[in-house]
């Protein structure tokens, strides 16, 4: 009996290793996203400093790390629902911070729930569509880590519901110093503010809780592949970050972005708007002599996100999963620091629109792989259903990058495609650079000769054939734009909204 005994446990352990490890035909999946991320990453080169970010350049050097990967919109919301979806939102309508997935398209089913329909656990923490409550519906999810906030900049006087009901979970309420405001533009409480938090420990920032949530699940045995996505609040604003992340970029080592002050003169009105969006919070920084402090509280930020993605990779090497998981890193879009006289997001210039973007996928991709092909987010949908051998799903905007994974100099013929507010595109190739505005109006550059885009081609008469390729790829129609959040009522606790108008009831939970 003792014998029978012995054997049993030696068979039910030995299942249990092959749960982690030997499931070569549905890998696990892990998504990394880290947030408002430009490519000032070391394998990217994009800082002409020296930015630290040791933990992202060896997860690129173990797999495949794309040098020419943009986003498929420069703003969070629209950003994430694209990649999670597959579909741009040319397609879906949605183009905004302020809109729900679920309350305007129901029937779409995400990445994760995919994966969910199709045998896998999934799971997530921190920011993975937008961190803001009805953008992670259960019907997505086994379990889902809600955003932890740090910071209560300018909603330190709502009640804990109410934050909750707007902005997700927030474990407390800390008084920071305020930042100055110029001629009273700004509220006293605002993101635009940075520096580490009084009294606070790193380990209790908000982004490490991502990080122990990863270690906790990791540590658990799973009968079923699993979907894990998680994603960092940094270097999204504002930069509140240990202080040793600032000491880590000494001010008189901080090098500013090189700017052109007649760069908007050959740039047609949209652009224009577009930049002047942002140009008040950077006259603002720059005029009080505060640019090189804000660019180094955003390098801060960028190795404080760095650290949780090391603590990520470190949990999963120590798993026992690591030699059947893939790995996808990606930023939801890039970040202008001045340039176009521009401060944040949602542009179309280069600065806004290229990411970090890596894939390491065990029995696929090799190490120290580059590839400088373009491609953008909507492709990731169907690249992990391809890797994971799960059925096609037909109805996606993106095409598989398998081959790019296999080979990173094989044959890619789509560019990458942007986008921001209604039909407003940036078309990305290995060369050109097109950006084309809703009122027809362009602009063209030479990415190998002009990185810094400081040069319209569109006035000097460039060749008519290359125009034309270009065009082909910008959306011949673009969908209307979805009610905003106004348009339901929304109820956290039975993830459920109902239309105000046509009283439709959509259950968030199917």
């Amino acid at each position: 009996m003792k014998k029978t005994t012995f054997i049993l446990l030696l068979v039910i352990s030995l299942m249990a290793c092959k749960t982690k490890e030997e499931n070569t035909e549905h890998p696990n999946v892990i998504v990394i996203s880290v947030d408002d991320l430009r490519d000032w990453v070391g394998y990217l080169g994009g800082y002409k400093g020296t930015v630290y970010t040791p933990n992202i350049d060896r997860l690129a050097a173990s797999g495949v790390a794309f040098t020419n990967a943009h986003t498929a919109a420069t703003v969070c919301c629209p950003s994430r629902n694209a990649l999670m979806l597959g579909k741009r939102p040319s397609t879906t309508g949605l183009y905004n911070n302020g809109q729900w997935w679920k309350a305007t398209h129901p029937q779409e089913i995400t990445l994760a729930q995919y994966f969910k329909n199709n045998g896998y656990y999934t799971a997530g923490a921190g920011k993975v569509f937008h961190h803001t409550p009805g953008n992670n519906p259960p019907c997505s999810w086994n379990e889902f880590q809600d955003q932890v906030f740090d910071d209560p900049w300018n909603f330190a006087d709502w009640s804990a519901e109410r934050y909750f009901l707007s902005y997700g979970y927030r474990g407390e309420i800390v008084q920071y110093p305020e930042w100055k405001p110029l001629n009273g533009i700004y509220p006293i409480r605002s993101e635009l503010d940075w520096g580490a938090i009084p009294g606070k420990e790193e380990k209790d920032y908000g982004d490490v809780q991502v990080v122990n949530y990863a270690k906790a699940f990791l540590q658990k045995q799973h009968e079923k592949p699993f979907f894990l996505a998680l994603g960092t609040y940094r270097p999204h604003m504002p930069w509140h970050v240990p202080q040793k992340y600032f000491d880590m970029y000494p001010l008189n080592e901080v090098v500013l972005p090189e700017i052109k002050e007649d760069d908007l003169d050959d740039i047609p009105e949209e652009g224009k708007k577009l930049a002047m969006a942002g140009s008040r919070d950077f006259f603002q920084i720059r005029d009080e002599g505060k640019w090189k402090e804000a660019v180094q509280a955003y390098l801060a930020s960028i190795t404080f996100a760095d650290k949780q993605v090391g603590d990520i990779l470190d949990a999963l090497q120590n798993s026992g999963f690591a030699k059947n998981t893939i790995v996808v890193l990606w930023s939801d879009h890039g970040w202008h620091l001045g340039t176009k006289q521009h401060w944040h997001k949602q542009t179309l210039w280069e600065e806004c629109t290229q990411i970090p973007f890596i894939i390491t996928a065990p029995g696929t991709t090799k190490p120290n792989s580059l590839c400088d092909k373009p491609v953008d987010m909507v492709n990731v949908f169907p690249t992990l259903v391809s890797l994971c051998k799960l059925p096609e799903k037909t109805d996606l905007d993106g095409h598989d990058m398998s081959p790019l994974l296999r080979n990173p100099n094989s044959d890619w013929a789509y560019p990458a495609i942007s986008e921001i507010k209604t039909g407003n595109v940036s078309i990305r190739t290995q060369n050109w650079h097109f950006i084309h505005y809703k009122d027809g109006t362009e602009e063209l550059y030479d990415s190998n000769k002009d990185p810094n885009e400081w040069n319209n081609l569109l006035g000097q008469n460039p060749d008519k054939s290359i125009l034309e390729e270009l065009n082909k790829w910008v959306p011949k129609t673009f969908a209307e734009s979805v009610p905003d959040k106004n348009s339901f009522y929304f109820d956290p606790y039975q993830y459920t909204y109902l239309n105000r108008e046509t009283k439709e009831f959509i259950d968030g939970k199917k």
